[in-house]
């Protein structure tokens, strides 16, 4: 646990920057010291506050699994359906509705273990 954290967290730092869409030339070490104790300091916060780890433990398992299992393949299938363009057939067109209903199942699983997980 000690040796993989820094690992996983320079992959959570990079991340974040990446979604901020902070250029790499703009990376410096001052901004990447100070996003790491804004991370360090949100994740702190967040396990001083969660201290019951079943709660979070349900939360990330009806939020995860289902987008792992049904929300994730399905988008991406559509993407690749939608890439195809006029090349894609009628049954893969047809295919990737069907991937779009898999996904919205998905959803409302995920919602539904959600509202069960906070009861």
């Amino acid at each position: 646990l000690i040796f993989s954290y820094p690992l996983l967290f320079v992959g959570t730092r990079d991340g974040t920057l990446d979604l901020l869409k902070v250029p790499e030339e703009k990376r410096t070490a001052s901004l990447l010291n100070q996003t790491t104790f804004a991370l360090l300091g949100i994740t702190t916060a967040l396990a001083w506050k969660l201290t019951d780890l079943s709660f979070v433990s349900s939360i990330s398992g009806a939020v995860f699994g289902t987008a792992l299992i049904f929300v994730y393949p399905s988008l991406m299938f559509r993407g690749a359906i939608k890439n195809l363009g006029d090349k894609a057939t009628a049954g893969q067109k047809k295919e990737g509705t069907f991937a779009m209903l898999v996904n919205i199942i998905g959803i409302v699983v995920a919602a539904i273990g959600t509202k069960m997980s906070l009861q």
